[in-house]
């Protein structure tokens, strides 16, 4: 643990809305400016915004007495959706500039926008997937019993339980990989597309009048 503060403590509660402002707000000023400096700052912004989030949710910035889970609960850990949700709209941006060819470099630019998914969404796309497929069919935790009941909980099916996991770790990079895809190829199509448009106007300009 990094910090032994509670979740609900001020500081991780006002730099968890400072750190939800910058993923949402950054990626609509980094397709916008022209400086290479300031956009390489903005970059450094939104993962540091990612880094805490990210830190947050595994329980590294809080107190746990039997350390941090990497944010499972066997409830369910309350931050999972919210975070994938955040995530899958601070890309909105990207995706947009893909689909109207203004991304310069949109291999790199996929890159950088699916490793920061990957360190947002993968966590609790993991741990909600692994939790939801073990529970439906049927797994159970074993909490202990006695004084210390509760404090950590195994699951009573170990092989159904690995099964889950294998899920949650492909479905964890399987949604980086799509928005990869997704901005890669969306920037291609929409390049080709400019480019097309402008031979056909080029042509016409250069073709002689009768």
């Amino acid at each position: 643990m990094l910090l032994d503060l509670s979740f609900d403590d001020p500081v991780l509660v006002v730099g968890r809305w400072i750190a939800i402002a910058l993923l949402i707000s950054v990626p609509w000023i980094v397709l916008r400016v022209n400086s290479i400096f300031f956009r390489k700052s903005l970059w450094v912004i939104w993962f540091m915004a990612i880094s805490f989030l990210a830190a947050l949710y595994l329980g590294l910035l809080t107190y746990h007495y039997i350390g941090p889970q990497l944010g499972f609960s066997v409830d369910g850990n309350p931050m999972n959706w919210w975070m994938i949700t955040l995530g899958l709209i601070s890309v909105i941006p990207f995706i947009l500039a893909a689909k109207t060819g203004s991304i310069e470099k949109p291999f790199d630019l996929a890159v950088i926008v699916a490793f920061g998914v990957l360190l947002l969404l993968g966590p609790p796309a993991f741990n909600s997937v692994a939790l939801s497929i073990y529970t439906q069919g049927g797994g159970e935790f074993d909490s202990g019993q006695g004084d210390f009941a509760g404090e950590v909980s195994t699951p009573t099916d170990r092989q159904s339980w690995d099964v889950a996991n294998g899920v949650g770790f492909v479905v964890c990079n399987l949604i980086p990989l799509l928005v990869f895809i997704t901005i890669w190829l969306l920037s291609r199509r929409s390049t080709s597309n400019l480019k097309s448009i402008d031979d056909v106007t080029n042509s016409r300009i250069q073709k002689p009048h009768k």
